[in-house]
């Protein structure tokens, strides 16, 4: 399956990217959100079903957030630096270690060239338990798909991280939500928020990975 490679690295920025800022002078958050992924849709056979991630965890310190998909196949990371603006992605896959790192201008680049547009939000006047937060419900609509989000803004993560993930508008952790794609819906739920040190190595690219440009990745994946 050819994957284009604007598609792939919006995709990475955009949509595994969960979490928001918060207004409040809460304590900035420390730790990890884990989520769990579930599926609907015709188009999804039992075997297609099995290569398909089964959560993500995301992990903060400071102004920088690591994205991790949990899969039996593979390994997907996206690392931001929200300070900068800059992102590395890790891909462990097809017995690959392949890093990239990416720019803040071509991330943006990338952005602009997939016409990628701010959503329309309409927030409403509902709440849902979620592991342990009050969460305010928002419907968004970003092209034909309109999607119900609950988001909790009593977690200070950093600034500007719904900006980038399909869901700008919403100021929050997104604490449950879902993503339209090719017939399939993905809901992303959180199971757990955990409070805690995070290791700092969890920002840095592996030893053992090789490190390619987007064009070489985009070859790789015959985009």
């Amino acid at each position: 399956m050819k994957i284009s490679i604007k598609v792939l690295f919006v995709l990475m920025a955009v949509v595994i990217s969960v979490s928001g800022y918060s207004q409040k002078k809460a304590k900035p958050f420390k730790g990890v959100i884990t989520y769990d992924i579930t599926y609907e849709g015709d188009e999804i056979d039992a075997a297609t079903q099995a290569q398909l991630p089964t959560g993500i965890v995301v992990s903060i310190l400071g102004d920088k957030v690591r994205n991790e998909q949990i899969s039996a196949f593979y390994s997907m990371a996206q690392i931001s630096d929200m300070g900068n603006g800059s992102a590395i992605v890790l891909i462990d896959a097809m017995g690959m270690k392949i890093a990239v790192n990416q720019s803040k201008e071509e991330i943006d680049k990338n952005k602009a060239e997939a016409e990628v547009e701010d959503p329309v939000i309409k927030f409403l006047d509902e709440t849902k338990e979620i592991a342990g937060y009050t969460c305010k419900k928002a419907e968004v609509l970003s092209g034909e798909n309109t999607v119900e989000v609950y988001y909790t803004d009593a977690i200070s993560v950093p600034k500007g991280m719904n900006d980038n993930s399909g869901f700008k508008g919403i100021e929050g952790v997104l604490m449950e939500y879902s993503i339209v794609q090719e017939g399939m819906i993905m809901i992303m739920t959180v199971r757990e928020v955990k409070k805690g040190k995070v290791n700092n190595g969890m920002f840095l690219i592996p030893d053992d990975y090789e490190i390619k440009t987007a064009d070489e990745l985009g070859g790789m994946l015959g985009g």
